[in-house]
């Protein structure tokens, strides 16, 4: 079949787009994470190495992603690793890590939003680029993770041991400005896919170049996200 980043054809391997390590967070000593659904006729599934697709990547251009991957789960583990939180009295209010690589960092997360692009995985069926698909390539390609207004990042954290379970990805609007929100374990990433700039407050907390990485704090038990687990599970 034919590799989607390299455009030949190979024996094509699976590989994950968030990757193995996040979903193994997702164990219960000895249970692996099942896939649920609200989905008419879908019912739930075991997915003892998390979600991947075996239709897009062959294994020499899946190494490729396996650097910024591997940098990935190196640094935003439980506790974003180096960082310092941030209070405001005894409450959490966010992270600050000044010791990361933003290069690795930022095209880690280009690299989610092409390769969700390119999948068609259940899971990643809300992930369509259109015509920033080939601009995401261009900078994969390069190794050249842009400006920070370029496929612009915000990352979130939830406080809560159970917000390690993810949702599947899906665009949304920020003062009209378009988005795609990818749940990574607790961590929730704000991507823009637009040319207009991010809006207020997103822009006050962009992964910039040479800038400490600030991690906004979010509270698990009064989110959106709870109430939407909740319903899956029921149904």
């Amino acid at each position: 079949m034919t590799c989607c980043y390299c455009r030949q054809d190979k024996k094509l391997i699976k590989a994950h787009i968030i990757p193995e390590g996040f979903f193994r967070r997702l164990r219960e000593e000895q249970n692996p994470p099942k896939m649920l659904t609200n989905t008419p006729g879908k019912y739930p599934k075991t997915m003892p190495i998390g979600v991947y697709d075996k239709n897009i990547l062959c294994d020499e251009c899946e190494k490729i992603f396996g650097v910024w991957d591997e940098y990935a789960q190196q640094l935003l583990t439980d506790e974003p690793l180096h960082g310092e939180t941030i209070l405001d009295g005894t409450q959490c209010i966010g992270w600050r890590v000044t010791e990361y690589d933003y290069t690795r960092l930022k095209l880690f997360f280009i690299s989610l939003l092409w390769r969700g692009s390119v999948s068609k995985q259940d899971f990643y069926r809300k992930v369509n680029l259109g015509s920033f698909e080939e601009k995401a390539k261009e900078l994969i390609v390069q190794k050249n993770p842009g400006t920070s207004e370029e496929f612009g990042v915000t990352l979130a954290k939830f406080d809560h041991p159970l917000s390690s379970a993810m949702l599947d990805p899906h665009p949304e609007k920020f003062s009209r400005v378009n988005y795609y929100r990818f749940y990574i374990a607790s961590y929730v990433a704000y991507i823009k896919v637009d040319k207009r700039k991010a809006p207020e407050p997103l822009s006050d907390f962009l992964l910039k170049e040479g800038q400490p990485l600030i991690i906004i704090g979010r509270n698990f038990t009064n989110s959106a996200e709870l109430q939407l687990m909740h319903s899956i599970v029921k149904k």
